[in-house]
């Protein structure tokens, strides 16, 4: 292992907001550490430098809007429900984003599995994985009723949409999530030890589009879809990322 594995090393990562309405309301995927509080002195928790390697690489998604989810078992039956105090979206847009997922794709089958749709893709145009967590350093995490599902893509060759996906394990506990709120943090890996994402918002080119339509769907087609990896490999351009420019 050489010095130069330790070094760190800036990666371009772009991001879309894959929404054809209500866009505004979606935040831009934001760096933890600048939400981080001043440090109380020079020997805070702020000044590790494990801590800080660790937070300045994670990335955050904001919750877009106020919703509040019940979950009740019937018999043996499981039923979501809409609590109108504490929710702020309109019902005809609750179904678009809100899942409750068939029992057979649970991982257990006393805790529901529910979806929220988080309409955002990641791009690279070098090999990178793009971890999905539960936002566990903010105090909200440990009200909620049950646990995250976090994931792991190569986003060079699957740039799919997110889905905040929620196991629940208290029936007893509504599961509250409030705009402006952590959802889920993102980690980006490559070859280098050290990557430092450089996030910016992408151009959703006509050739991203065909690329995309590749790999959407294919739950539907078959399971195990990262199977599919070598084919997206070999039928990828070699730039697929070009940074969004405003006027």
């Amino acid at each position: 292992m050489q010095l130069e594995d330790f070094r760190a090393v800036k990666v371009d990562i772009g991001w879309f907001i894959e929404e054809n309405k209500g866009k505004f309301v979606f935040f831009e995927p934001q760096p933890l550490f600048k939400s981080r509080e001043r440090a109380i002195s020079q020997r805070a928790v702020q000044a590790c430098p494990a801590v800080n390697e660790l937070e300045r690489d994670y990335y955050v998604i904001k919750c877009p809007f106020d919703i509040r989810l019940r979950c009740s078992k019937r018999e043996n039956e499981y039923e979501l429900h809409i609590v109108e105090d504490g929710t702020r979206i309109d019902d005809d847009l609750i179904s678009e984003y809100v899942f409750l997922m068939q029992p057979n794709l649970w991982r257990s089958k006393s805790k529901p599995v529910i979806q929220i749709k988080v309409p955002y893709f990641f791009l690279c145009d070098e090999p990178c994985y793009m971890t999905m967590l539960a936002p566990y350093m903010s105090s909200d995490t440990f009200k909620w009723p049950g646990t995250m599902v976090g994931g792991r893509l190569p986003i060079n060759i699957w740039p799919r949409i997110l889905n905040f996906a929620f196991e629940w394990s208290d029936l007893d506990q509504d599961l509250i999530l409030r705009r402006g709120h952590d959802l889920c943090y993102l980690y980006f890996e490559t070859k280098n030890l050290r990557t430092k994402p450089n996030l910016f918002e992408l151009e959703n080119t006509a050739e991203l589009k065909e690329f995309r339509a590749g790999l959407s769907s294919t739950p539907k087609y078959m399971s195990n879809t990262f199977s599919l990896f070598e084919t997206a490999l070999k039928r990828r351009p070699k730039t697929l990322l070009r940074k969004k420019e405003y006027d």
